[in-house]
């Protein structure tokens, strides 16, 4: 009888170490889409078995300004762990498309979206949402409405505000004098024309002011934009004022003009601002001939737009509204150290 329970005993035991083995081996299988409760029950967040890959599709790799975006997002994803994928669109339509295809082929799991055009990706995206992949847009605003459910959010700096901080610099300059301005058009990049409309608003009601000519370069080049400019200083006998509205083109007007034989300068010459805040724009600001631009801040909108696309990947609520603006920063010979490298 002794023999017996013994016997039992063991097969007990046995048949319980079986079980907790076993439920070990669950819980490993389940690792590969597993459920992390933080404390107090009240949110989840859902990891990835091997990480998660994100894809970013920038602007242009030559921009500065599209540098530190990128720079942070990879700063981000790679600091989880992560693979991060960064692909230029470098302006053009085309190969933007192709961008949002290499991303969609390499099975990411989230696209952080920086087009140079804001009508241009929107079909692409919304077959990438279609597909499960979550995707956020920055920088510039894209034709595409939060009822859709294709961005999990839009993050833009205040293009707005930009113009309105450059026309200002402008109107506090003139201080009452007469004034002359030229400006860009860009009819297909929001930002832009975003940017130039805050400009001319703002100067608008200033009687002493007066709009020479807006014209869009074809194509949109550098040197499409300098030939402009070559035009223009051949056109009028003064230009008080040139608005690029970004920073790559505000340099591109300024170095035309230049070529044409118009001194540009902030002290006694033709003002030049941009848009965007680059090493470039400062180097130029602290040579002598560009007046100003409008900081935006490239790493802010590129974490924001980065961790909304994690949040929503854990399984969490974006705790902030779907378009969400940034603030930009004027900066000129005043305040340019306190940015320049």
């Amino acid at each position: 009888m002794k023999k017996f329970i013994s016997v039992l005993l063991v097969m007990v035991m046995t048949c319980s170490l079986l079980a907790g083995c076993s439920q070990e081996g669950g819980q490993t299988e389940k690792e590969e889409e597993t459920t992390r409760q933080e404390a107090g029950g009240e949110e989840e967040e859902t990891t990835k078995e091997g990480g998660y890959t994100i894809g970013c599709v920038i602007i242009n790799d030559a921009n500065t300004h599209c540098i530190a975006f990128a720079d942070k997002f990879k700063e981000i994803v790679e600091g989880k762990g992560d693979k991060a994928m960064v692909l230029a669109a470098n302006d053009d339509p085309e190969t933007l498309l192709q961008c949002i295809d290499d991303l969609v082929a390499a099975g990411v799991d989230g696209i952080v979206m920086e087009s140079p055009n804001a009508t241009a990706p929107v079909e692409a995206l919304r077959e990438a949402a279609e597909k499960g992949i979550v995707i956020s847009a920055a920088d510039v605003l894209l034709d595409i409405e939060e009822s859709e459910g294709v961005l999990v959010s839009q993050t833009v700096s205040d293009n707005y505000g930009a113009g309105v901080l450059c026309a200002n610099d402008l109107i506090e300059r003139l201080d009452g004098k007469e004034g002359t301005v030229c400006h860009i058009i860009y009819e297909e990049n929001e930002a832009v024309t975003t940017r130039v409309k805050g400009f001319l608003d703002t100067i608008e009601k200033e009687e002493n002011i007066k709009v020479l000519e807006g014209t869009q370069p074809t194509p949109v080049t550098q040197e499409a934009e300098m030939a402009v400019a070559e035009s223009w200083a051949s056109k009028y006998d003064e230009i008080t004022a040139v608005f690029g509205g970004g920073g790559p083109i505000a340099i591109a007007f300024m170095r035309g003009l230049e070529a044409a034989g118009v001194k540009c300068s902030p002290d006694g010459g033709t003002y030049i601002y941009g848009v965007d805040g680059s090493q470039d724009e400062y180097a130029c600001i602290l040579d002598g001939d560009y007046t100003g631009t409008a900081r935006q801040q490239p790493d802010e909108l590129a974490r924001i737009a980065t961790e909304d696309v994690y949040t929503v990947l854990g399984g969490g609520e974006i705790d902030h509204d779907w378009l969400t603006y940034v603030d930009v920063i004027y900066v000129d010979k005043e305040n340019v150290n306190d940015y320049a490298e």
